[in-house]
């Protein structure tokens, strides 16, 4: 409290630092400070503190359209002296008192005094104080279905989570997961991430996940070994990322994903991705990403957990087991147009190889399909091997903050994507061949989403509405969607904030999630009887749960 914290920057990139103070900001009674309106750039920051040891920190960067949290820890300049009696009786103290003279907690005595043990004339070492670490967080929760920071997210419903991320050092964490699913798609998952080298601007992550998945419970298979595999399969990804500033206007950040399924036939897919990121100005900059791509999230617990439960989509292929996987490129620039408003225009391409197609339809419909569909019991549907496309394409998005509680963002992209012709459609018949019935058809869709936060209660709800032309079976550049959080037709997240327990000092939310409210999008492709086989890029699904985290 009452803390002075200087804000020195931009630090020009190329040019000589610009050394006058932008801010000067005092905390508040809970410590905290804030600074609105930086140009986006290099800054250093100084707080200062009577009492305490001053701190500075240098190669902050702002980044445009971002909030930025830094913090500051000062030492106290001289503890309180400390006197402890020894246990048992003393006449007096004599002698038979210990004293300590600190900087503070987290540094190593400036003196110490301690008594000679009467069985030896060597006087006790003096241990080494122990740094004191970051505070720990721990989450209990139940996640509505997958995140959707993975371009090609799966849907696998509610998990039950369990999570404890304990920091190593100042520049290092370990996180450890665990959940369990409620559907039975998959049953069990353990995930360990480790991290370091975080304040230096250069991080490392490494991640092991194992899955133990089910594909066999929700309709009938063919018995025999197939089946068997499918009922037992085990699932394994490793990933390793780093980043890099070879520049001071540059970052690169690289890696490599391996996904790996052992069920009816082993799965082996290994993907490395990259990401360039070049400043061209203080409001321009030039992107280039190659890969398997995910997106950067908040950087939170839950988002991070989140990120751990989704693993690539599986479809069948004459029994056999594949993965979904989409090989992304593209080239984006992005520039800040005001104070609070972005636009960003990029080209890409895509190549997606087994494709997951989602659908509903009953044993009798299916049967021309048998080998090719896995049961989702999550919708009480099936998920189609929809083959392998190329979709090539433009997107323009536009975001823009209406005031410090309502955000707003808007998208056009053009793509291809799978949809079902009139002139396919088998009619009063059954579809032997899914690929014969779906063909890439170049697409143009529109789509926006509005956050508002409520001052007030805290409660969090966004909007978002996606438009596809009628026929289309999966979406349109999914990279681009899931950085905006967006997803096809009308869907609403609330996330609300609960008062805390006395007995229980935690952070309690519950979350709501509605997609596709309005059934949009169904597309019937086949018919025996009454029965009919219907295809869709979402499934209309309402989802809740909670997350505690302490």
């Amino acid at each position: 409290m009452g803390a002075s914290v200087s804000i020195v920057g931009p630090l020009l990139v190329g040019l000589q630092p610009v050394e006058s103070a932008v801010a000067r900001v005092i905390t508040d009674a809970h410590g905290r400070f804030a600074v609105e309106r930086l140009l986006p750039g290099w800054y250093s920051l100084q707080a200062t503190s009577a009492t305490r040891l001053p701190m500075l920190r240098n190669r902050v960067r702002v980044e445009a359209g971002q909030t930025l949290l830094e913090n500051l820890i000062l030492s106290d300049i001289l503890a309180p002296l400390r006197v402890k009696v020894p246990a048992g009786k003393v006449s007096s103290w004599g002698e038979d008192w210990k004293w300590v003279l600190r900087t503070s907690s987290a540094t190593r005595p400036v003196l110490r005094y301690q008594e000679v043990s009467k069985n030896s004339k060597k006087t006790a070492q003096p241990k080494m104080a122990k740094a004191v670490l970051p505070s720990s967080q721990r989450l209990i929760g139940m996640i509505p279905g997958s995140t959707r920071r993975r371009a090609l997210a799966g849907d696998p419903g509610i998990d039950n989570v369990l999570a404890y991320l304990r920091p190593l050092s100042d520049d290092a964490d370990l996180l450890v997961a665990g959940s369990m699913g409620s559907t039975g798609l998959q049953a069990s998952s353990l995930a360990t991430v480790f991290r370091r080298d975080l304040l230096k601007g250069d991080p490392q992550e490494m991640a092991l996940i194992v899955r133990q998945l089910s594909f066999a419970e929700g309709l009938p298979l063919v018995p025999g070994e197939a089946r068997d595999n499918l009922s037992h399969a085990q699932g394994l990804v490793v990933s390793y990322a780093q980043t890099r500033r070879p520049l001071d206007s540059m970052i690169v950040t690289a890696g490599m994903e391996i996904d790996y399924l052992n069920a009816a036939r082993d799965v082996f897919s290994m993907r490395p991705h990259m990401t360039l990121e070049y400043q061209v100005s203080p409001s321009s900059v030039f992107a280039a990403r190659y890969g398997a791509m995910r997106v950067d999230g908040d950087g939170s617990l839950l988002d991070r957990v989140g990120v751990l439960t989704a693993f690539p989509r599986v479809t069948l292929r004459e029994y056999r087991p594949q993965l979904e996987r989409l090989n992304h490129a593209e080239l984006s620039f992005s520039r800040t147009l005001s104070k609070s408003g972005r636009l960003e225009v990029a080209a890409y391409r895509d190549y997606f190889e087994n494709t997951a197609v989602w659908g509903f339809g009953k044993v009798g419909v299916l049967g021309g399909l048998a080998g090719s569909f896995l049961p989702n019991p999550t919708a009480n549907g099936v998920t189609l091997n929809g083959g392998s496309y190329t979709s090539s394409g433009l997107r323009a998005a536009y975001t823009q903050n209406l005031n410090q509680y309502v955000q707003m963002a808007v998208l056009y992209a053009l793509g291809d994507a799978l949809a079902v012709a009139p002139a396919d459609v088998a009619g009063e018949g059954l579809v032997r061949d899914l690929r014969a019935v779906v063909r890439p058809r170049q697409t143009q869709i529109v789509a926006g989403r509005v956050t508002a936060r409520l001052p007030v209660c805290r409660t969090q709800i966004t909007t978002s509405y996606e438009w596809l032309p009628s026929g289309r079976v999966t979406d349109v550049d999914p990279y681009g969607q899931t950085s905006l959080q967006l997803q096809p037709f009308l869907g609403i997240q609330i996330r609300q904030p609960l008062p805390a327990l006395a007995f229980l000092p935690a952070r309690i939310e519950a979350l709501a999630d509605f997609r596709n409210l309005l059934a949009q999008g169904y597309v019937p492709i086949s018919r025996s009887g009454d029965e009919a086989l219907l295809l869709t890029p979402a499934y209309r699904s309402f989802r809740g749960g909670f997350s505690v985290q302490f």
